[in-house]
């Protein structure tokens, strides 16, 4: 088949370069020029294309000419506000849906979720607290109203792999909150191979969510994540009565995908 993946940076280099093993005909996007030149050297079409472009532009339209769509935008930039984006996902999604793209996989987090102290499942309710949180909610409003019934939403944990551990950001800080807060992640590669499964097995409609099986505290992981990989251990405030937030409960979801997590716990994914 032929994917567009809209979004090709951290995550979605290596799910392109997963696909395009598997036979798919591959689009890749990104902001920058330099990086679309280094997609096009992995033999990927890559188009340069970000939020507020010309979508009827010709350069544009091998993104609408697939069969499936993987919109992969992070909301990260702090300049973001709720309405430029979601309207800017809007117009895409109205312009895929016109271009008769047939299928949609939407890469969410479970912060949409929020933070309250409870073991989340795919039927809890989405109590987001954060603007990335209502943004990744108002866009799944939007993806599943244009394709109700061909839409995969993918909300994931915390997305870590060998390069990228939260530990290095938190190595040698001082009176951390939430000492008790219960650890939410995923590996990349599991995420890859669950999007994989998405498209293999047709699971189109659903939303899933996506965690490591084994949920150790804040305080208890990233000491030992620290001390494993030689780095200033973190400290946390001592407080027994700080909340544990939320524990997110994968199982259903794993089940229905038919995946078998190839990082089942966090202390898997040091190295």
């Amino acid at each position: 088949m032929k994917i567009s993946i809209v979004g090709c940076g951290w995550l979605g280099q290596p799910l392109a370069l997963r696909l395009k093993e598997c036979g798919h005909n591959i689009v890749a996007t990104s902001r920058s020029e330099q990086k679309c030149q280094a997609l096009s050297k992995m033999g990927l079409e890559a188009i340069k294309f970000e939020l507020g472009d010309n979508l009827d532009a010709a350069s544009l339209s091998p993104i609408f000419n697939s069969q499936i769509l993987i919109l992969n935008i992070p909301v990260g930039r702090k300049s973001v506000t709720h309405d430029s984006f979601t309207l800017g996902i809007q117009s895409f999604l109205e312009q895929a849906n016109k271009a008769k793209i047939n299928k949609v996989v939407f890469v969410s987090t479970t912060s949409v979720y929020g933070s309250e102290d409870k073991i989340v499942t795919e039927q809890s309710l989405t109590e987001p607290e954060t603007l990335s949180g209502k943004i990744n909610l108002a866009i799944e409003a939007l993806v599943t109203k244009q394709f109700p019934s061909n839409s995969a939403i993918m909300r994931l944990s915390g997305l870590v792999n060998s390069d990228r551990h939260p530990v290095k950001y938190l190595a040698g800080k001082v009176d951390l909150q939430n000492p008790n807060a219960k650890v939410n992640l995923i590996h990349q590669e599991d995420v890859i191979s669950a999007i994989e499964h998405v498209i293999e097995k047709a699971l189109w409609g659903q939303t899933f969510h996506l965690s490591a099986l084994m949920h150790p505290t804040r305080k208890d992981y990233y000491t030992w994540s620290a001390a494993q990989l030689g780095l200033p251990e973190p400290s946390f405030i001592n407080c027994d009565t700080a909340p544990a937030g939320k524990e997110v409960n994968a199982n259903q979801s794993l089940k229905e995908l038919g995946l078998t997590l190839k990082y089942p716990s966090p202390y898997d994914m040091i190295g």
